[in-house]
């Protein structure tokens, strides 16, 4: 199993179990008593996290009670969730994974959501273990004990350099004809949304007929026509920071339903690039929304966790375009 997860070393590279081993080798191998969340072997020993179709789910975080994964983009959490009905969900993948105990009661679970991320943003996920840890997880959400960052790339270059918004959110869906509600089309400013999708509309702070929302924004690094911000939302509003952005006049870079709704493609950073059939190439097409860091306490023992989801590959090679293409003082 150690050997299968890579985690034995031979002379400094990874070791597959069939060397020779002569007088003299070195190996190293992971600290068995390190702590629960963060032993490797105890990972090697977890089950599989994997989607129908192949796709592995990482652990930055696990033990007895809880479970943090770096979620893909793109997989929605719940089935039917955004009004698509997918085979590859998080559900299945944890049920297969973390079944039901025996003789367990139909509510009983193996596992417990306790918060959610729209089925496009990546990154850190919660995950109950047990019922206590779930409730203990759920009272500190609702309580705002949980610090959670996000890393978004925004159209527009953002003027300031920290903001702070406070705008209540209201929400719409689509009627039967897939037409907004009257009353809401204005609000909404005469976008249509597609049927049955639920949409937030910003209200004017102080506006209680709306849910009370808190996001703070802070410029990590401003490009041509986009910027790289850092995200803390001190509420969980469906949508929070996709409706916040939009309400200051910078949404996220790609958002069919809050700003552009069509993929960028390289022609629109290459000059070179747009005359040829490489120009076609799209560069981004979800969001540019990622669950970058999370810190809780323990439900259990109290203690800090902190953990940190690395960036995704097309993410990180989108913001690697922009410095290549879209840094101030170049030509695009």
């Amino acid at each position: 199993m150690l050997f299968h997860a890579r985690l034995v070393r031979w002379n400094g590279t990874a070791a597959s179990g069939a060397e020779r081993v002569a007088p003299g080798d070195r190996f190293e191998f992971p600290d068995p008593n390190a702590p629960g969340g963060e032993n490797p072997i105890a990972k090697a020993r977890a089950p599989r996290l994997t989607t129908p179709h192949g796709r592995h789910l990482a652990r930055l975080y696990e033990d007895e009670a809880v479970l943090v994964i770096s979620k893909p983009a793109e997989v929605p959490v719940h089935r039917g969730q955004g009004g698509f009905t997918r085979r590859d969900t998080l559900e299945d993948v944890l049920e297969r994974a973390y079944p039901p105990p025996p003789n367990a009661t139909r509510a009983q679970q193996g596992y417990y959501f306790v918060h959610r991320l729209d089925m496009e943003t990546s990154g850190c996920l919660l995950i109950a273990k047990t019922e206590h840890a779930r409730d203990e997880l759920v009272k500190a959400f609702s309580e705002r004990r949980m610090h959670k960052e996000y890393l978004a790339v925004v159209a527009g270059e953002a003027p300031w350099t920290k903001l702070a918004v406070k705008k209540p959110i209201s929400y719409i869906r689509a009627d039967e004809s897939g037409a907004t509600f009257s009353a809401a089309r204005k609000r909404a400013r005469g976008k249509p949304v597609l049927r049955g999708q639920k949409k937030g509309i910003p209200l004017e702070e102080g506006d209680e007929s709306g849910k009370a929302c808190e996001t703070h924004f802070e410029v990590v690094a401003r490009y041509k026509g986009y910027t790289l911000l850092r995200a803390i939302p001190r509420t969980g509003r469906t949508h929070q920071i996709r409706v916040h952005l939009q309400s200051t006049g910078h949404a996220l870079a790609y958002d069919p339903l809050y700003g552009r709704a069509t993929p960028l493609r390289l022609r629109e950073f290459s000059l070179r690039a747009s005359a040829s059939e490489e120009g076609e190439q799209v560069v981004l097409n979800r969001l540019p929304l990622h669950a970058w860091k999370l810190r809780f306490a323990h439900p259990e023992t109290g203690a800090t966790i902190a953990v940190e989801a690395p960036l995704p590959r097309d993410l990180k090679e989108f913001v690697r375009l922009l410095r290549k293409y879209r840094a101030r003082g170049t030509a695009s």
